[in-house]
């Protein structure tokens, strides 16, 4: 595939990074839009989101629904059925822990930990298969773990918005695990030949379908829900989802792996400050600092982590 042009790779960057950092502001107004909104509209924001995210990405599969030759006999390619299985479960447990997390804390709060992937994956290998981190990778773990525990503590003390901090950050520490696990599934498939369009179809079906359960039991809750909640669902799909996730997805062919996610980590600055704005949610001090070592600690194990750069690409 031929190289296209260094503005175009750019463009398609920024514009995925700046579609992923408003997924907070979106879901929050959406979230608003409900009285005493809680875990049910939370999760059914995250089964919303995927819908109809599968919606839009399902047209897509007829120009790509045959498997590669060599690769197997079935529509997907040889050993991407259960992976992919697997990452589509992974996805659907981090949007519906990681949304609702937004109705009980902070937006800096929960952007700060969601970003903290990277970590777990070198987590996730080492205790999982072995693979021993170095010891700069062992700081910047280190480093990220002593803030994330500085941010949630001064939340904990109030120092910022939220009707149960504990409770989303908590949440939100759960998508970020579900989600490394996810990306590390995504590295074997997309290494077997299944294609981005099907994996995006692929992951959001079955992740709607894992939270699917949980909608029945929980949104009742929180109805009825206004025509806003709807349009932050379409948002979410629309902006973050197709364009923020492809956008960055697409970018790393062209891209180093470790800039683009280094990048990422403007995700929780820019959600903090458009937070500050829209919503006048001014963090404390402790917020602030764990916030800022948080990213720091995320950006030194991906630096650690550049001769590996495979699992932190996806």
């Amino acid at each position: 595939m031929r190289r296209p042009a260094d503005a175009a790779i750019v463009g398609v960057l920024v514009a995925g990074i700046l579609a992923v950092s408003v997924s907070p502001i979106i879901a929050r107004a959406g979230l608003d839009a409900v009285d005493g909104a809680g875990t049910g509209a939370g999760v059914l924001l995250a089964f919303g989101r995927l819908a109809v995210t599968t919606a839009i990405t399902l047209p897509a599969w007829r120009g790509t629904r045959r498997a590669p030759a060599g690769t197997g006999r079935g529509v997907l390619p040889e050993g991407t059925g259960g992976r992919a299985t697997l990452a589509g479960v992974l996805l659907g447990v981090h949007f519906g822990t990681w949304l609702p997390s937004l109705a009980f804390t902070s937006i800096a709060a929960s952007t700060s930990i969601v970003t903290t992937g990277p970590v777990w994956v070198v987590l996730i290998l080492w205790i999982g298969r072995g693979e021993r981190p170095t010891a700069a990778t062992a700081s910047g773990v280190a480093v990220a773990v002593g803030g994330g525990i500085v941010l949630a503590l001064g939340d904990v003390d109030g120092l910022q918005a939220g009707a149960n901090p504990a409770l989303g950050n908590a949440l939100a520490l759960v998508a970020a695990v579900s989600y490394a696990a996810h990306l590390l599934l995504a590295r074997e498939v997309q290494a077997r030949g299944l294609g981005l369009w099907r994996w995006n179809t692929i992951v959001a079906g079955i992740g709607a379908l894992t939270l699917a359960p949980l909608v029945a039991l929980t949104s009742g809750a929180d109805a009825p829900y206004p025509v806003r909640f709807w349009v932050a669902v379409v948002g979410l799909a629309l902006v973050s989802q197709v364009v923020g996730h492809s956008s960055l997805a697409w970018s790393v062919q062209w891209l180093s792996p470790t800039l683009v996610s280094v990048l990422i980590l403007f995700e929780p600055v820019l959600s903090t400050l458009a937070a500050v704005v829209l919503y006048d949610e001014v963090p404390g001090a402790a917020v602030v600092v764990g916030g800022l070592v948080l990213v720091l600690g995320v950006g030194l194990t991906i630096a650690a982590e550049r001769r590996r750069p495979a699992p932190l690409a996806a």
